[in-house]
């Protein structure tokens, strides 16, 4: 995978994706998932069944996914934890007990008004090469399609590279939040709101 010529954008996560889409978004955020989940083939499945493939913005080569931009707006999230998935792969217990687990790290209220960018990852073979940036793009046209007023996202302090493609976007910081008690946990300490206004 070493050209972007090829490499089709397009709205919506197909079937034939789900899997890949699931072993990308767990190595992007194993540091989050492992303290959480039991293994990566446990993540896998559960991430695999927990997409809602319309707030998908898909990046692809070659019959590969190589990017995914999931969305949030109105109550919708790409990525929506099921309790049944983690019932039926930990037991009713320990699933719920999990499943809580990731609802406090992860859910927030999102402003009716604003798109929120839940994730981008990008294969590590395809990084460096723009497809970040054609991704934030394709949100951007869905937003003004949408008539969303902004687009916001967080980022966490561990991840400059992350931050210096999203001012590039034109991403403003809005506030940061100290999270010292995750460093150890998560491997974070300070996540930050950034937001961008859509014309």
């Amino acid at each position: 995978m070493d050209s972007i010529d090829r490499v089709e954008i397009r709205l919506g996560l197909t079937d034939q994706y789900r899997r890949q889409a699931a072993e990308l978004y767990y190595e992007a955020f194993r540091q989050k998932f492992e303290p959480i989940m039991n293994s990566q083939e446990d993540g896998v499945a559960i991430l695999k069944e927990s997409f809602d493939p319309d707030l998908g913005i898909i990046a692809s080569y070659r019959d590969k996914l190589v990017g995914v931009a999931g969305l949030q707006y109105h109550g919708r999230d790409f990525v929506h934890f099921r309790a049944a998935d983690f019932v039926r792969q930990y037991g009713w217990l320990r699933g719920v007990f999990k499943l809580g687990l990731l609802y406090v790290f992860f859910a927030e209220r999102q402003p009716k008004e604003e798109l929120t960018i839940d994730s981008i990852v990008v294969h590590p073979a395809m990084r460096g090469k723009g497809i970040g940036s054609r991704l934030l793009e394709a949100v951007f046209d869905y937003a003004r399609v949408g008539d969303f007023g902004s687009v916001r996202l967080k980022v966490v302090d561990t991840n400059p590279g992350a931050r210096q493609l999203y001012e590039r976007a034109g991403f403003v910081p809005t506030e940061t939040h100290k999270l010292p008690y995750l460093r150890r946990i998560m491997g974070f300490s300070a996540s930050t709101t950034m937001v961008r206004e859509i014309t």
